[in-house]
This record gives structure tokens, C-alpha cells and sequence, in this order.
């Protein structure tokens, strides 16, 4: 017995994590009783329909990360939804860029994300976002979502990712708001005593774990009149204590500025200066009494397009924070393609925004925790390219190179121009840029044509003479080693060069309106998929109505039988009537009464594929719309796709959303 029991203590010694986190004084602390600093960045995308984290279209992922880390931030928020729980299919990934994920689903490829943060050593909190992978909802559970639903989710996360170290807390919703309550008694809204039962069962799954627990929007008693942002009134608290051990809760307040809603005090002439005073009677009262208050989310554009004013509300918002001592925080968002806020990183998903950094520096001064290694100093082969480190690593600059990814402008690298089609005073080309070396390149590359570059897809380029240099756009620039990326162009010969030629359009990050307030918020819609680009097609060879294919898959060849042929000269057999059989269904995700955010559905009737237009009606004025082109005349709105998804298929559909303000 004593043998099996000496076995037993064995195995469990070899199964259990050996390691923990703790509240004290306000103050996470990790088993070893070490204080730690949690200076976070939300990156989104497992909680829309695209199931993993946005920007994997133009970046390889492990290199973001690599990147987050040498910008100093010790921590990441996941939000998720449901469905990416359950293995769904993923998109809006650049298989090129991120070869590793090929054929994963969204929960494998979320376990690669955790362990890769846990491995460079970033604490990361898991946030139950959306139910339905497209609106945050008012309360927990809905129709087709239950309450036991979302508890059983949570808890899977807690017992899934017990044994990885650093998944440190799991926040158990994103912004309760308009019916949620705190303290009235109503258990189908009272958001205080549901939190209660998740978090004791999240922490009887795991009890090594943290809970945070937001605010809610308006409340009927404890609480002030003075407007909340969803999630972030924590005012209710002073009455209705949460039966959490305080040892294992974090408060956690979402608060925004005049980046995403007008409230009334960014208007008052004492505008940014009393804003301390209203984050004092929200949330900031708790801090004073032991508490620990970490921001969830703030943000904005920071006078980098957006409200002027919010700049000043940043610097007023970390002043306050820096001088309550709350320096943990978890910043929206890493991604650029937030609507209203915008992110750490700048559009062309590369560069990032200096000054938020430097804002953002404030609280992380003082760090506790030692400072991040730079990549080129780590011992780990970051870009997989079976070499490590300065000197050996030719993506490396020096030692205190922060990015392995570096490679000498252009590379080493080769292009081969594959004409495809040539009808004498013009052709189409295929160019194929092969990475011959043994790490990924940045790539540049300069071939000599015959004639005049007229347009140029899935690159930039500038032409002098006979020569043209072609460099990747934002979501191809690199290419591994031992791979290929390919662009295309059509030229012109016996033309004169235009000194700025204008390449065709590839596509960008879709807007995402982010999160919002009281009394009236804007909800933060998921964003929009973005595909990954692909090459435009190139001119055929021979008129595609006098071929005798059927290109088109409708089923009919050529003029006159196929309706899409208007001629047997026509070189395009999908032609159909600008607009074709198709019909637009609009459907309001979400309302704030001053405004709303709808998803509108292109929906095609007709029997072979349509280059699409609609025109609805709308009410108010649209503010921003994503996935089409679009002009608005009166309360009619007129839209067409874009590149790639101007057509729509013989009874498919094709989607884009906007904003509008009434």
C-alpha cells in the first residue's frame, strides 16, 4: 500500500501544474509570491466568424508575436466565441505566410497561439467575447446560447489549458450591458450573482486560476447617473460585494473616449480634467479599498485620424491609472483594423504606432519583471530557418535585433516572368519570386519588360525604362525560405511610361467598430472576414464567348446561347447586366437608437454568376462600410464588390456590413 501510494504522489507530482496566481494588496502574484506586471494587448479574431487571430493574411504569425514581445508587453487577451471552441473551419489565413497552420481548425490552431505566447513567455487571458461569433450581447445566455452553455465553455478553457503555465485568468464575459443588472434580484439578469457561479466553477475545474469580472453599463440602484461604458461600472460593487475570494478576483472596467462615443463630460469645458473624478466614482474607488482593478480595454485612434480630443483622454487616462498605481492594463487592440480605435499596429499591419508605445511606456516603467530578450539574443529560431542568433542568423542585424524576420532589402531572391497571354501591342505575365536561401526574405525584385507596365496586382512597383522593381505588398512582403510568392502584370508595348503608375487595389484589413458606451454605445461588430488576396486573372487568349468553353459553369457555351456573352467578340463570358438577378438583405446586428451597425447579404437568384450591384434604402447616414464600394444619395445606398468579390455565384451569396449614425 505504501508503495502504491508513494507511486500515486509520483504521478501526481509528474501531472500537476507547479504553478498558481494569487490577488494581494491589489497585486497579482505568481506561486513563488513574486509580483507580476501584466502590461497586455488584446489580439482579436477567435471571436469572429474567421476563427483565428486577424492579420495572418499579411503576417506570418510567430513573427507577430516576436514582435509584441520586443515592444515590451508581458501579456496578451484572447477573445474567443463559442464555435471556435468546437474545432471550426478557419479563414482569412495566407497559407504562403503561415505554412503551419495549413489544414488546422480554429482549436488547434488556438492551442499553437498559447503555447507559442507561454513559450515566450507572455501571461494570457482567455475572454469569452461573443456568444455568436458576430455581436456582444447584452446578458450571458440568449435564445440559442444558454447559461449552462457558457459556463460548460469557460470551464472547458480552465481544464484545457491547466498544465500551460502562463494562461493565468479567463475573463468571464466582454461587456454586460443594457438588461444586465447588478444587485436588483432578478437572476435572469443580475450579472453579479451569475459571475459568482461561473467563476466557482471555473475555479473548482482549475483553482490555480484568476477570474475577471467586468462591470455592466446602467444600473437601477447603486449608481450614479453620470453615463457608463458598457462593462464599466463597477459603482453596484460598494453595495453587492462579489462572493469571490478576493485572492482570486480581478476587476476588470472597460472605458473608452471620444474615439468611439460622444459622452457628455468630453464636452464639458473642464475636458480632460474632469474625467479623473467619473473613472474615481466607476471603478477607481475599488483600488483604494485592496482591490485589484485591471483596465480590460482602452483605446483609440491617439490624434492619429479619429476625435482630435481623444489624444489628451489617453494622456488623462494613464495619468490617472499611473497615478492610482493600476500600471497593469490590457490595451485595444494589437490589430489595426479595430474601426474606432485603430491599434498598436498601423494599417499596413508592419509598422507600429511610436507614440502609442511611448504613451503606454508610462505604466510599463518600473517593471519588476526583466526586460524582454531581443529576438537575435534569445536561442530560439524564431523564423525557422534552422539557424539562431547573431551572428549566425543572417536575419539578424546585430544582438539587440528584436526581429529574426529582418533580411537585407530585396534578399536573395529570383523572378521568373511567365508571359501568359499576348495579343501582339499587348500581354499578361505571371511573375513567380522564389526564395532560393535558407531564411525568409523580405523580397525586392527589378526584371527588364517590353513595353509599359498598365497595371500590376499583388505588388507595388515603379518603372524606369525597359526595368521594372516590384516589391510585396502588406500581406506578402516575405516569402520563406525555399518558397515562392507570385504577382502579375499586363503592359502595354509602344507605350510611354506614366511616372506614377497605379496598381490595382488588393485588399485591407475590414474595419471593426469597436467597443462602446452608455447611454447610447456603439457595439463593437466583429470584423468583417478579409480573404486572403489572390492574383486578378489575366486577359485570355482567345475571346472567351467564341471558345466553346464553358467558362462560366452555367451550363451554356458561348453567344449567342449564354446570356452572360453580349457578343461573339466578347472576351468575358461572366458578363451580366451591372446589378444581375441579385437582391440585398439587410439585417441590423445592432442598435443604439443614434445609430446602428447591419450586415447586409447579397443574394443571387439568377442562373449563372452576376458582377453584383444593389441599392437599398437606409436610415440616417452611413459612417463606414466594409467588403464593397459604395455612394450614398439621399437614404439610398448603392454598392458593388470589390476585387475579390464582385462576383457572386448561381444562387450563392456574398456579404459586406456598415455603420450608419441616424
Amino acid at each position: 500500500m505504501r508503495n502504491l501510494l508513494l507511486i500515486l504522489s509520483i504521478c501526481f507530482l509528474l501531472t500537476a501544474p507547479a504553478w498558481s496566481y494569487y490577488v494581494e494588496d491589489g497585486r497579482v502574484h505568481d506561486d513563488s509570491g513574486q509580483e507580476i506586471n501584466l502590461y497586455g494587448v488584446s489580439w482579436f479574431g477567435f471571436e469572429t466568424n474567421d476563427h483565428v487571430v486577424h492579420g495572418l493574411w499579411a503576417r506570418n504569425w510567430q513573427d507577430m508575436i516576436t514582435q509584441i514581445k520586443s515592444l515590451g508587453f508581458t501579456a496578451v487577451r484572447l477573445p474567443f466565441c463559442p464555435a471556435t471552441l468546437n474545432g471550426s473551419g478557419v479563414t482569412s489565413i495566407n497559407y504562403a505566410l503561415n505554412p503551419d497552420l495549413q489544414g488546422l481548425n480554429s482549436l488547434e490552431i488556438l492551442d499553437k497561439v498559447i503555447d507559442e505566447l507561454d513559450r515566450q513567455g507572455f501571461y494570457i487571458l482567455l475572454d469569452h467575447h461573443t456568444s455568436d461569433c458576430q455581436t456582444i450581447e447584452e446578458l450571458w445566455y440568449n435564445s440559442s446560447y444558454s447559461e449552462q452553455e457558457w459556463i460548460s465553455n469557460l470551464v472547458f478553457l480552465a481544464d484545457r489549458y491547466k498544465n500551460v503555465e502562463r494562461v493565468f485568468a479567463i475573463d468571464l464575459k466582454n461587456e454586460p450591458h443594457g438588461q444586465a443588472t447588478w444587485g436588483v434580484g432578478d437572476p435572469l439578469t443580475d450579472w453579479n450573482t451569475v459571475a459568482e457561479s461561473a467563476a466557482s466553477q471555473v475555479l473548482n475545474a482549475n483553482p490555480n486560476l484568476l477570474v475577471f469580472v467586468e462591470g455592466i453599463e446602467s444600473n437601477p440602484v447603486c449608481s450614479g447617473s453620470i453615463n457608463h461604458w458598457w462593462g464599466g461600472n463597477l459603482e453596484p460593487f460598494d453595495c453587492y460585494p462579489l462572493n469571490i475570494p478576493e485572492n482570486k478576483l480581478v476587476l476588470s472596467p472597460h472605458v473608452y473616449g471620444p474615439d468611439v462615443y460622444e459622452q457628455p463630460y468630453f464636452s464639458n469645458s473642464s475636458f480632460p480634467d474632469n474625467m479623473p473624478d467619473i473613472w474615481e466614482t466607476h471603478f477607481g474607488y475599488l483600488v483604494d479599498r485592496g482591490y485589484s482593478v485591471i483596465i480590460g480595454e482602452f483605446g483609440g485612434r491617439y490624434g492619429n485620424g479619429g476625435d482630435s480630443r481623444d489624444r489628451a483622454w489617453q494622456d488623462a487616462m494613464v495619468n490617472y491609472m499611473d497615478g492610482k498605481g493600476m500600471t497593469d492594463f490590457f490595451y485595444w487592440s494589437w490589430n489595426p483594423n479595430s474601426g474606432d480605435t485603430g491599434g498598436i499596429l498601423q494599417d499596413n499591419w508592419q509598422d507600429v504606432w511610436e507614440d502609442k508605445i511611448e504613451l503606454l511606456g508610462q505604466l510599463m516603467d518600473g517593471s519588476t519583471n526583466p526586460p524582454p530578450t531581443p529576438a537575435c539574443s534569445d536561442g530560439v529560431d524564431n523564423d525557422s530557418d534552422g539557424l539562431t542568433d547573431f551572428p549566425d542568423d543572417p536575419g539578424c542585424e546585430s544582438v539587440e535585433d528584436t526581429n529574426e524576420f529582418n533580411q537585407p532589402e530585396g534578399g536573395d531572391v529570383e523572378a521568373v516572368v511567365s508571359i501568359n497571354d499576348d495579343w501582339g501591342t499587348g500581354y499578361c505575365a505571371g511573375v513567380t519570386v522564389t526564395n532560393n536561401t535558407q531564411s525568409a526574405s523580405d523580397w525586392t525584385v527589378t526584371f527588364s519588360i517590353d513595353g509599359t507596365v498598365t497595371d500590376m496586382w499583388n505588388a507595388t512597383y515603379s518603372q524606369n525604362g525597359d526595368q521594372v522593381t516590384a516589391e510585396g505588398a502588406s500581406w506578402n512582403n516575405i516569402v520563406n525560405a525555399g518558397q515562392s510568392v507570385d504577382f502579375g502584370f499586363c503592359a502595354q508595348r509602344g507605350a510611354q511610361p506614366t511616372p506614377a503608375p497605379t496598381p490595382i487595389p488588393t485588399p485591407t484589413p475590414t474595419p471593426t467598430p469597436s467597443p462602446t458606451p452608455t447611454p447610447a454605445p456603439t457595439p463593437e461588430p466583429t470584423p468583417a472576414p478579409t480573404p486572403v488576396p489572390t492574383p486578378e486573372p489575366t486577359a485570355p487568349p482567345v475571346f472567351a464567348c467564341s471558345d466553346g468553353i464553358d467558362n462560366d459553369g452555367d451550363g451554356l457555351i458561348d453567344f449567342p446561347s449564354d446570356p452572360g456573352c453580349t457578343s461573339s467578340n466578347d472576351n468575358n463570358e461572366f458578363n451580366q447586366p451591372t446589378g444581375g438577378d441579385v437582391e440585398a438583405v439587410v439585417t441590423i446586428n445592432d442598435d443604439w437608437g443614434r445609430g446602428y451597425c447591419a450586415q447586409v447579404n447579397v443574394v443571387s437568384t439568377a442562373s449563372s454568376a452576376v458582377d453584383w450591384t444593389v441599392s437599398f434604402p437606409i436610415e440616417g447616414t452611413v459612417r463606414n462600410l466594409w467588403n464593397a464600394v459604395w455612394e450614398q444619395n439621399g437614404n439610398t445606398v448603392t454598392a458593388e464588390g470589390v476585387s475579390w468579390n464582385n462576383t457572386v455565384q448561381p444562387g450563392g451569396a456574398v456579404n459586406f456590413g456598415f455603420c450608419a449614425i441616424r
